[in-house]
């Protein structure tokens, strides 16, 4: 009953991820602007101090530098990683911090070497030492005291012939520059991945029905509507769904009438006339479904029964508006009385609806019995059509117990709300009982029309061929195709 498929539709969750672009966006400059302040509040301004010197190294080919060539060089500049060792060793960092006690007391040798850095200067000879610390003054004064200790040490260490201090470190008059928009940046980066991933995760972890394309893809059963449910208006009462009428939405008449005729093209062929309207679990809509796909069979001229076959949980009455205490079928079940004398006759056009009484300790039974055969063929006997509106598979066995006697039930599946695992435990149940499934009804709020039958469409064009606005029948044509049609043009 139902198409195996693993892979995910790359298009749909582009889409999905597309229509959640906001939430990316969002995430992302939460991120910056926390990861900005944070840095911008935490971090200290520093300040960094730089002396160079030009370390001799006793090669007599770098004796004079102007004539050095590019191995010598390359080996002067491979040696700064080695000075900066010997400048970092705790002889020379606890000479330094001696130097600077009296100025900075507690300084310690291990903050003075963490401060410190070493590099060559535009890949020359000349090593650049640097300090960085919260105090101008403090970052000069610990480079220039490298700068005295240190060349005695790195001469005896690596052997050079001597070591010229070119420049003593002055203080900056400026902080070092932050990175501050850099991290905020990178913290952006970071909550948009997140955000990015965390759709990516509910877009597989999502098992419900979003479109319709997913019951044409996955499933066998072909879909036979698309159905507009009209949303719930705010401080509205329940049941908040709709009830067509003569008054209805054109674009809405136009779903039914599309669902009426495939439901009447699959039923060709078949004995019976008899159809069940069901759903995988509650609330998809069933009801509703059944209750305006009866009265629009009925504005169609055809003599059409609705049989309330929820012995359990009757909703027809809340939506058709008539007595919830009337006798119906479980009292023609029993005995009690006749179908033909409590059914309600036309209560819309050619409607006769079949309440369903009063609630039995045994509806199962009740359903499956004789007596329930009986009745179905006197059904289609006095009717063109008939609908039973009957609970969900998944929770009762009812649906399933006429099976045999049907022509087949309609699914009915709602968008956002109906699941993929829910249907396919339905559509099991009911192959294993022999129930033909006709096909599925897709209900929802974001029913999206093809072509140039949309919404729009049916507002701005199809509404001055709407017969309500034209009582005499006769459909008025538009200024436009009037010319055309009278230079010899057809649309």
């Amino acid at each position: 009953m139902n198409r195996q498929t693993s892979r995910v539709n790359i298009v749909k969750l582009i889409l999905y991820i597309l229509k959640r672009a906001w939430l990316v966006i969002l995430c992302a400059e939460v991120g910056f602007g926390a990861a900005y302040l944070h840095d911008a509040r935490q971090t200290m301004d520093t300040y960094t101090a730089q002396g160079t010197m030009y370390v001799n190294n006793a090669n007599p080919s770098l004796e004079n530098y102007q004539y050095t060539n590019t191995n010598d060089l390359d080996s002067a500049v491979q040696l700064i990683d080695t000075y900066l060792i010997v400048v970092k060793s705790d002889k020379v960092m606890e000479s330094v911090a001696k130097k600077l006690a009296a100025d900075y007391p507690g300084i310690t040798a291990n903050q003075i070497a963490r401060s410190l850095s070493m590099a060559s200067v535009s890949e020359t000879g000349v090593a650049a030492v640097r300090s960085t610390t919260e105090n101008a003054k403090m970052s000069v004064d610990i480079v220039n005291a490298v700068l005295e200790v240190a060349p005695d040490e790195i001469i005896r260490v690596v052997n050079a012939g001597n070591i010229e201090i070119i420049d003593y470190a002055v203080v900056p008059v400026f902080p070092d520059s932050r990175n501050t928009m850099q991290k905020g940046m990178l913290g952006g980066m970071v909550s948009a991945v997140l955000a990015l991933g965390l759709l990516i995760l509910l877009f597989l972890l999502n098992t419900r029905i979003t479109s319709m394309d997913e019951l044409t893809e996955i499933y066998t059963p072909p879909v036979l509507a698309s159905i507009l449910r009209i949303k719930k208006e705010q401080g509205e009462e329940e049941p908040s769904d709709f009830i067509l009428t003569n008054q209805s939405p054109m674009e809405i008449i136009e779903n039914y009438a599309k669902l009426r005729m495939n439901l009447l093209y699959t039923l060709v062929g078949k004995k019976s006339k008899t159809v069940v309207v069901t759903s995988s679990i509650s609330g998809e809509g069933k009801s509703t479904i059944s209750s305006n796909l009866a009265i629009s069979c009925s504005m169609s001229g055809k003599k059409v029964l609705l049989v309330d076959g929820d012995l359990r949980r009757a909703c027809l009455r809340d939506f058709l508006n008539y007595d919830k205490h009337a006798e119906g079928l479980t009292e023609a079940l029993v005995g009690s009385c006749r179908w033909q004398d409590v059914v309600l006759h036309n209560i819309r056009e050619t409607l006769d609806v079949l309440p369903a009484g009063h609630f039995p300790p045994n509806p199962a039974e009740l359903l499956e019995s004789d007596v329930m055969m009986q009745l179905l063929g006197e059904f289609e006997e006095a009717y063109d059509l008939v609908l039973i509106d009957m609970p969900p598979i998944n929770i009762v066995a009812d649906p399933l117990v006429i099976s045999a006697q049907v022509a087949g039930c309609i699914f009915v599946v709602r968008q956002n709300y109906s699941d993929h695992r829910d249907i396919r435990n339905a559509l099991i149940s009911a192959e294993m009982t022999g129930m033909d499934v006709l096909g599925f009804v897709f209900y929802g709020e974001n029913v999206n029309q093809a072509g140039y039958y949309n919404r729009r469409y049916y507002k701005s064009y199809y509404r001055k061929y709407d017969y309500r606005r034209n009582p005499v029948g006769t459909a008025e044509v538009p200024q436009a195709n009037k010319n055309n049609n009278e230079n010899g043009n057809d649309e």
